[in-house]
Formats: structure tokens, sequence, C-alpha cells
């Protein structure tokens, strides 16, 4: 019986999978959240990977503080424990602290040519590899240290040696296989714009994208935009771009998100 980690976020859920043995973490897929608010498509989605690969145990990342206090993320992840449990019935779904899950994700990604665009889509599932690859490695510990006499030295575990995790480890990526998340907006006058998603989030309640032109996506200085939704139904959404006022109450928010990808906002 296989174990499932997942990173949720406002706008994607990061998927990964373990071995049948239970040993290695490895990344599956990135669900994303059409509907910022409604859960049902991805908890469906997440059942069929249940389903399909038998699994038994999910384990949950929670975005604690690094000073080990609880925000609003936290709030949103266990309201999402709570969802999942009652949609998949047996299903045991574990709370695991992932305080440490970001930053190593950004050294994995520091070391490659992967251009920023890209990096957005997959850092979600690379974040799930090593939610559950820390999950794993610290039951084989506990087992180890049950089973074993244990020196004290094993007895204290520090956080971050938790996530035993090989930079050359197989994260599920192929780059040859990336596809970079895009959008097409339609202009007042009637044009079509590409654009590539550089980041979603929610902030008071309105969701955010912050995109590039399709054809600047490779230039890590392309001037990026910000749109926010103001308006959506079943089959379209409906975007405009934020003015300077707006920009300058979200450009602390913007810039915490942002700045792990040395992306400057403009």
């Amino acid at each position: 019986m296989r174990v499932l980690g997942l990173d949720y976020g406002d706008v994607r859920i990061g998927v990964a999978i373990s071995d049948s043995l239970g040993w290695t973490a490895q990344g599956l897929t990135t669900i994303s959240r059409n509907n910022p608010i409604d859960l049902t498509e991805s908890i469906a989605k997440i059942a069929d990977i249940v389903a399909e690969y038998r699994v038994q145990t999910i384990v949950l990342g929670l975005p604690k503080n690094m000073d080990n206090s609880e925000g609003a993320s936290c709030e949103k992840v266990r309201k999402f424990k709570v969802k999942l449990e009652k949609a998949l019935h047996g299903i045991k779904v574990i709370l695991f602290d992932e305080r440490l899950t970001t930053v190593m994700t950004e050294r994995l990604f520091s070391d490659t040519n992967m251009a920023i665009s890209k990096r957005r889509k997959h850092v979600d599932k690379v974040s799930a590899v090593l939610i559950l690859q820390g999950y794993l490695d610290k039951e084989y510990n506990q087992n180890k240290k049950n089973n074993t006499l244990s020196s004290d030295k094993e007895n204290e575990m520090d956080l971050e040696n938790t996530n035993n995790f090989d930079e050359n480890d197989d994260l599920g990526l192929d780059e040859d296989e990336m596809d970079v998340e895009t959008i097409v907006m339609t202009d007042e006058d009637g044009n079509e714009v590409e654009y590539v998603i550089i980041d979603e989030f929610i902030h008071g309640d309105v969701n955010y994208l912050v995109m590039v032109r399709a054809e600047n996506a490779d230039d890590d200085e392309a001037e990026s935009v910000i749109f926010k939704q103001v308006e959506a139904s079943d089959d379209e959404f409906i975007y405009e771009e934020i003015d300077e006022d707006e920009y300058n109450n979200l450009e602390p928010v913007l810039k915490a998100r942002l700045a792990e990808f040395d992306i400057d906002v403009q």
C-alpha cells in the first residue's frame, strides 16, 4: 500500500506518491484548482489517485511559521484535511510540518537552468515530494528506534535531518516534457494575448494572476503584469489589470511570494 503526499495551495495542489515499500517519494502530478473556492473537483481527482494506487495514508503538508506558530495558511490546510477525511472514508490523513520544504525546494531549483516561467508550475509537485519523503524518513527512523537499541544521537532528531532527500533522486520531472501554464486574455479591442502564469494567489478573498507575455516567457527580465478576477461563472472568468493603488497595497505580498524566484515585479 502506497502513501500519498500533498502540498496544498490556493490554486494548485502538488501530489507525490511513495514506492510500494514506502521508502522513497516521487512526484506524480499537480492538480490545478480552476475554482479557488470549490474543492469538489480537486478532491475527486485525489480520490481517483487514491483508488488507482490503493493508498491508505495521505500526508498533508502543514505550513507552520518558522517560530512554530500557525497562521491563515494552516487554518486552510486543516479545513482541507476535514473535507478529505469526509470524502475519503477510511483513509488516514496525517499533517506533517513542512517549514523547511520551501527552502529546500528553492535550493533544488536554483541548481537547474529551468526558466522561471516553468518553475512555478512544478514547485508544488517538488514540495509534495519533500513533504512525503520527510514523513517516510521519519517513519523509518521511528520504526528503527522501536526495534533496536538506539543511541542518544538517534533519539534527538533534528527537523532538518528528517528530510534526507537526495538532490539527484527522481522528482518525476522531465524538462523536455514540461509545459508552461498559459492563459489567453481578450483585451478591450477584442485582441487575444497569450500570457504565461508566473504565480497565482488569493489575497483578501480576491484571486490574482501574475503573468508575462508568452513571447517573453524565457526572458528573466521580462516585465510582469498583474490581473485580478472580477467576475466568474461556470464557463467564464473575467480578469482586469490592477491599478497603481492596488499594486501598492499588494507590493509587500508580491515581493514576499516572488523573491524566491528572483522575479522583480514591475
